[in-house]
């Protein structure tokens, strides 16, 4: 129950907390909730909150994407919406969408999400300057606060791997 909490006042910070000061939706006609295949990674603990929302616009599978934590191999869910979703009931991936946090020698920074220049105009053409600077602060201290969790912070060292594996082909 305390990782549902926490999750749902990290959704708070980005209620009114965008990539751009105007609905970047907008821009693109929402092409992130487009497609059948539209799913986001829950973070380690997420999935406690779906499972009390239980929404009727998604479901939640499990990915291929794996990571190890006290000596356990788990399985990262996915929720996958069916295009339509309720706002204020998005995962925290869809929240901070184009950017994500990343890791690379222990060190914690927020990226551009590789993954989101296929989709994602402003991912393309923005340089993370660019972005609402309330919003990229909001993702630094959601994620400095859920780095402090051990499971999530084994969850973004390999995370980050899986990320560098897009960078690579995007030529970052």
């Amino acid at each position: 129950m305390k990782s549902t909490y926490i999750y749902l006042q990290l959704y708070r910070l980005f209620d009114r907390s965008t990539p751009l000061l105007a609905d970047c939706g907008g821009l693109c006609g929402s092409a992130c909730c487009e497609g059948d295949e539209s799913g986001m990674y829950l973070f380690p603990g997420e999935e406690s909150v779906y499972k009390l929302l239980n929404p009727d616009w998604g479901k939640i599978e499990y990915s291929d994407f794996e990571y190890e934590y006290n000596g356990k191999t788990k399985k990262v869910p996915i929720l996958f919406c069916n295009g339509c979703c309720d706002r204020y009931q998005r995962p925290l991936a869809c929240r901070i969408f184009p950017l994500t946090p990343y890791v690379k020698d222990g060190q914690f920074e927020i990226i551009i999400d590789p993954r989101a220049k296929s989709v994602c105009p402003l991912a393309s053409e923005l340089t993370i300057n660019q972005f609402d600077e309330k919003f990229v602060n909001n993702i630094k201290k959601s994620f400095i606060l859920l780095m402090k969790n051990a499971e999530i912070k084994e969850y973004m060292n390999k995370y980050s791997e899986y990320i560098d594996e897009y960078r690579r082909f995007f030529k970052e």
